[in-house]
């Protein structure tokens, strides 16, 4: 219907210019903010405009991954709002058009929105992670950065070392503490550095080691093994290995290694399911938390829907204004509760099925009684 295409068209034009001014807010402080370090890798790089437009082109579709459910939502209160300021909104329901008939177009937006949303947190943002992990002092990934000891789990081995690099998957100055069971060379490994190596060519996952000076005499030993999965390999048995090398086998990625949340974060639903079942990550809570919050993120952006848009077409009709400021109240005190019961759940006091899906136990009974007015 005509309607359709009229509050569709305005909420459409809304989404965008108020995306397009909070993104661009947002980006241009924090481009002057660094301008300096733009300028000195546009240098080497192609210019500055193409620094920026990789930069923060990425950086946009994370933006629209944290924003849109409420830009949605402010969309619709504007496309419904502007119907209300001209009277168009009384010669609709004075021309015998239910306020559901009304609200049905914004709320097929939001649904369409969150859809898109979450196309982009499986599809879009674990091809582009990798971005995330530099920032404007560190373009080019080559920083060095302190190294955080961390187990694998499988093998209880602890990766200790000196400083790590994500541009090449490197750590400088790798010591590995070996377990009780697996030392037979020693309590540790030494080296020069390390790189992470996915697994390939009938070769495991895994981190190389180069310049290996504990033991000393490594191209002569056995590989080590725990049970019976070889766990650190040599050059006595691996020919495509150098002097002086030997790779530990580990499920454990650099990312995951260094403690970066970027892997989590941005990776896709099924990769999350993939990490929870990693024996070698012992993951915590917040990963099957995240799995849970994935599944549950349509529900919740369309209860927000349903507790926003009563505010403007509902029977109780308020000022623009004073539905505006209902409707962020009403905002702020949704976040809080899901970021409440989220951290309920990272602390343990809460399981992260119910910590996931508690908000929407809360939230969606709440958002149909503030809808149930526009049905009647």
């Amino acid at each position: 219907m005509l309607i359709d295409r009229y509050i569709t068209w305005a909420q459409l034009h809304a989404f965008v210019i108020v995306f397009v001014s909070l993104a661009g807010l947002t980006f241009v402080v924090d481009a002057f903010t660094n301008i300096e370090e733009f300028i000195a890798h546009g240098a080497r790089s192609g210019g500055l405009w193409r620094v920026l437009g990789t930069y923060y082109g990425c950086r946009l579709v994370s933006f629209f991954d944290a924003t849109s459910p409420v830009i949605a939502l402010a969309s619709a209160m504007f496309a419904l709002s502007w119907l209300e300021r001209h009277n168009e909104l009384t010669a609709l329901l004075a021309a015998g058009i239910t306020r559901w008939r009304i609200a049905r177009p914004a709320l097929v937006f939001a649904a369409v929105v969150s859809l898109v949303a979450m196309a982009n947190r499986e599809v879009v943002l674990p091809h582009i992670r990798h971005a995330f992990s530099r920032n404007a002092q560190d373009l080019r990934g080559d920083a060095s950065h302190p190294f955080e000891a961390r187990y694998d789990h499988r093998t209880e081995i602890l990766f200790r070392g000196r400083t790590a690099r994500m541009a090449d998957c490197r750590i400088e100055s790798p010591s590995l503490l070996l377990p009780p069971a697996l030392a037979e060379y020693g309590p540790q490994l030494d080296a020069a550095e390390a790189f992470w190596r996915p697994a390939g060519d009938g070769r495991p996952a895994g981190y190389l080691l180069l310049g290996v000076t504990e033991p000393a005499d490594i191209d002569r030993l056995a590989p080590l093994s725990a049970g019976h999965e070889t766990v650190v390999l040599t050059r006595s048995t691996a020919p495509w290995l150098e002097p002086g090398q030997c790779l530990v086998v580990s499920d454990v990625t650099f990312e995951q290694l260094i403690g970066s949340t970027n892997w989590s974060q941005y990776s896709s639903t099924v990769d999350l399911v993939r990490a929870t079942h990693n024996a070698s990550l012992g993951v915590a809570a917040d990963v099957p938390l995240r799995v849970h919050a994935r599944l549950v993120a349509p529900f919740l952006d369309m209860s927000l829907a349903l507790l926003g848009i009563p505010l403007v077409v509902g029977p109780n009709r308020r000022g623009i204004f004073v539905a505006v400021g209902l409707c962020v109240a009403m905002t702020v005190t949704f976040f809080l509760v899901t970021l409440g019961c989220h951290a309920l759940a990272t602390g343990y006091l809460l399981s992260p099925s119910l910590g996931a899906w508690l908000p929407l136990l809360i939230l969606a009974p709440l958002a149909a009684w503030r809808a149930q007015p526009m049905w009647q």
